[in-house]
């Protein structure tokens, strides 16, 4: 009943969405839905042995298809090399069986790499819509070498390569080309009970040495679509949702070594560790799949790049742990879609469960126990789609309370609580109208954490909710989509004190007159709204948005947001040429314009950009762009102080990658900015050098160094008399690293794979700056420099005459700054049965902090390998059962 009520209430508000916009427009569109195209599949009570080769008898009674059409490099031109398929099914599984024919069968590319990476090699690729909506499918890619890649489709034009199934494929080339054979179990789909199956599908052939790449069912370059494109898989008949249970149980026995500190018991220099856990997925009905993680591990996930943050806000970095990436395409929901193509701000942000402890231990003068992330008891989610349109999504997580041991001066031993046992939840509501070309949906998370007195300042109860909309008219051409969110968040008064004061909305600045720091307050809410609409199809294409979010606004406890208090409008103008020309294989030109303000109509930033990217007739890519920010004020560069005039400031980049199917390969690319008034510059340089000895080996060398000369680095805020004097530092940075890959592939099931990556960044303070006219025209009067006789450099801090009478007020911790860090891992991957994998994983890692800050390459790299080292060996081997 209350599914029932939902769905007349979001029918009601379909009506209300496109307020007015006839979808009796007419205009040109390359993203028409297409009349279907129909393929066959055959039943067969007898499976086809899998070795590539399609010679068994039940492959000669499938129908054959084989009008294929180009999309690239002539879209709609004639093939140059025929293809075939077939599609037989029996009660278990989809097989398909494909034929690419080739004249010159020794220019055929077959590069063995681990499975899902991409390569320059021949491929087909199969895509299912099973749940038939036009939105979303299933993507199963296959290359002449056999290497297998899947992925999932979603919002009808984006993939997700994070998604994995089990599925098998097997190649053979030979004199006439080659051939593919793929069985893809139904319990590896996605579709609803029905006595007769239709699936959206389509298969695509890439010829490497031409850039090839063919359709069956042909997408244009210009369409602003693809799922809804496909053409249609007909005659499965009979074919029951199987009931999907798929157990991952795994063991993993671990050792760590890393220097011993004498008298610190707690890093004695070696651990073992030994566990076990398991990962399980059941099928709910017909459309939906529970998958649940108990003691998840992760330790053969790749780790984080090293970076050095001098900025307020908090370093974002993507997800990278199976379990959560899975599938999370149903859990994304942008809090904002005018903040470019990679905004990473969002409702949910998975790392936030089982994230690094956001308190500290009192070591009591003595030693305390090193935490570095927080124990996952648990996790579900539930996802699927149901016959009638509904999205579902549910998610639940349950960490558990960590405490880090101590061991005080005089040798008692304490348990101080870091991290409170804290349950996440978050759960989707969507349904579909009209094929798929509307949708409407609702999102909401919770956080509830049991606080202890020591963690005070965390909020023990964080609650966010957003509805939802997307419409496409106009014969999908033109699209107008919209978003409403809110926040509500609970806590001691030093919680929510600590929250009105975060840089995301500094509530205490002094001429604040919109909004009100109150240190009593328990709770606090704000909301979110969004609306951007435009051409999405064609050459010329266009979007104009709006977007506000109050300054009280807060979902950091699941979700990432880096501010709030600001309200944003912009414009995307777009225009591509997408057929070769006499130079250009394809061009693509866009321009970008926006304007922010506060709650309080303080314009923050306005400004535009230029860029440009293409593709050479011989396949090179180059892209470069220009971008100018004009001046405004900022309410958040003195950190909790009043609003101060920003100048403006133009940046450029630009770059060059040759031909990615050669056997050395590489790219260039630069950038550069230059702030109005200050003087303040900055730039650098990246480059990427690739090597294909043979066809199974990879190396890549990725060298860069950036240059920062900043005039007006934050520093501090003390109070001197009674006043608060705001203290800058002239910055001049450098950071330099190199990133090393290397990939050896034995055969499709058995990788090693070579990761590592030294980082040097060091900063030295030149001078130093203090505020003395907030809204002074000139950039010398508003940040005057501080003379060097009002400042006395130490070892250990730096001092401040900062009235010139001969008492210096106060110090700062000498802020001169030089990170060290080495990353690497080592991981043998041994898929040794169909979906049961064995890892071997070395990690190894440096790190080093001092506090000088003159760039020495030499010098820093020897401090570097000198710094004692961290190890991490493991052994990991699961197992997958299916019931």
């Amino acid at each position: 009943m209350r599914i029932r009520v939902l769905h007349r209430i979001l029918q009601f508000y379909v009506v209300l969405v496109p307020m007015g916009v006839s979808a009796q427009l007419s205009q040109e569109s390359a993203g028409r839905v297409p009349v279907a195209v129909v393929a066959m599949a055959s039943r067969t009570s007898v499976v086809p042995r899998l070795d590539g080769v399609l010679d068994d008898a039940v492959w000669e009674t499938a129908q054959v298809f084989s009008d294929f059409v180009q999309q690239d490099p002539d879209e709609g031109a004639a093939v140059t090399e025929r293809t075939e398929f077939r599609v037989i099914y029996t009660d278990e599984a989809l097989y398909i069986g494909v034929r690419a024919y080739d004249s010159e069968p020794e220019r055929i590319a077959a590069l063995l790499t681990r499975r899902d990476e991409q390569s320059p090699s021949d491929e087909v690729r199969i895509m299912i819509d099973s749940y038939h909506d036009r939105r979303t499918g299933f993507v199963f890619s296959v290359n002449a070498a056999g290497v297998r890649r899947d992925s999932y489709l979603f919002d009808d034009t984006n993939e997700d390569d994070r998604w994995d199934a089990v599925w098998d494929a097997r190649t053979v080339i030979d004199s006439e080309g080659w051939s593919a054979e793929l069985v893809i179990p139904f319990n590896q789909l996605r579709f609803s009970q029905k006595d007769v199956q239709t699936f959206g599908f389509n298969v695509t052939r890439r010829i490497n040495r031409n850039n090839e790449l063919q359709h069956w069912r042909l997408i244009p370059k210009s369409a602003s679509g693809m799922v809804s494109l496909f053409g249609d898989l007909a005659g499965i008949s009979n074919i029951a949702p199987p009931r999907r249970l798929e157990i991952l149980p795994y063991t993993v026995a671990q050792m760590n070594t890393r220097q011993a500190v004498v008298g610190n018991p707690f890093r004695s220099g070696r651990d073992q560790v030994a566990a076990a856990g398991a990962d399980i997925k059941v099928g709910i009905g017909s459309a939906l799949t529970l998958s649940a993680t108990v003691n998840p591990d992760f330790g053969q996930v790749e780790a984080d790049p090293a970076q050095v943050n001098l900025s307020a806000f908090e370093t974002f970095f993507a997800e990278r742990r199976p379990f959560f990436t899975e599938g999370l395409d149903i859990f994304q929901f942008r809090i904002s879609d005018g903040d470019g193509d990679g905004s990473q701000e969002e409702l949910f942000y998975t790392r936030r469960i089982g994230r690094r402890p956001q308190g500290r231990a009192n070591t009591r003068n003595g030693v305390a126990e090193r935490v570095d992330r927080t124990t996952i008891l648990a996790a579900a989610k539930l996802s699927g789609k149901t016959a009638d349109g509904w999205t579902v999504g549910l998610t639940g997580a349950l960490t558990d309370e960590e405490g880090a041991n101590v061991i005080g001066a005089d040798g008692e031993r304490f348990r101080d609580v870091v991290e409170p046992r804290t349950g996440y939840v978050v759960g989707r509501l969507a349904r579909d109208f009209r094929g798929g070309l509307t949708q409407v949906g609702l999102f909401g998370t919770a956080v509830e954490r049991a606080v202890p007195d020591r963690l005070s300042f965390l909020h023990n109860r964080a609650w966010t909710g957003g509805l939802d909309w997307s419409h496409r008219f106009a014969d999908n051409t033109y699209s107008i989509n919209g978003r409403i969110v809110g926040s509500h968040v609970r806590g001691s008064a030093e919680a929510i004190t600590r929250t009105q004061q975060s840089p995301a909305r500094y509530f205490q600045r002094p001429d604040n007159d919109y909004t009100e720091l109150r240190t009593d307050r328990t709770s606090l809410s704000g909301f979110g709204a969004s609306v951007n609409g435009g051409r999405t199809a064609g050459n010329w294409r266009w979007r104009l948005g709006l977007d506000t979010r109050s300054p009280g606004f807060e979902v950091n406890d699941i979700g990432f947001q880096r501010n709030a208090d600001r309200s944003l409008q912009w414009l995307w103008i777009n225009r591509r040429w997408l057929e070769p020309g006499k130079i250009f294989r394809r061009f693509n030109i866009n321009i970008n314009q926006w304007s922010v303000w506060n709650y309080g109509w303080d314009r923050n930033n306005t400004g535009g950009n230029v860029n440009v990217n293409y593709t050479l007739l011989n396949y090179w890519n180059g892209w470069l762009g220009v971008n100018r920010q004009f001046g405004g004020t900022s309410s958040t560069r003195l950190r909790g102080g009043p609003n101060i005039k920003i100048p403006g400031q133009i940046n450029g980049w630009m770059g060059l990658a040759t031909d990615s199917r050669r056997v050395l390969r590489g790219s260039a690319s630069g950038w550069g900015y230059r702030e109005d008034q200050s003087g303040g510059r900055g730039g650098g340089v990246n480059a990427q050098v690739a090597w294909r000895p043979t066809s199974n080996v990879d190396l890549s060398l990725s060298p860069r160094i950036d240059w920062n000369r900043s005039e007006w680095q934050f520093l501090n805020a003390p109070d001197i008399g009674g006043n608060t004097e705001y203290l800058f530092g002239r910055l001049q940075q450098t950071t330099t690293a190199v990133t090393l890959r290397s990939s050896i592939t034995v055969s499709t099931d058995l990788s090693l794979q070579l990761y590592a990556e030294p980082f040097i960044s060091a900063g030295e303070y030149v001078g130093y700056r203090q505020v003395a006219a907030l809204n002074a025209s000139e950039f010398s009067e508003r940040l005057p420099i501080v003379p060097s006789s009002a400042v006395i450099p130490g070892e250990e801090t730096v001092s401040f005459d900062l009235d010139a009478d001969g008492v210096f007020e106060t110090d700062i911790r000498r802020p001169d700054f030089t990170f060290l860090s080495l990353r690497s891992n080592i991981v043998l991957r041994w898929e040794y049965k169909l979906g049961s994998t064995i890892f071997l994983v070395w990690q190894h890692g440096r790190q080093r902090a001092l506090d000088e800050g003159g760039f020495n390459f030499g010098p820093s790299v020897n401090s570097l390998f000198a710094t004692p080292a961290e190890n991490v060996f493991l052994f990991k081997v699961n197992y997958w059962l299916n019931p």
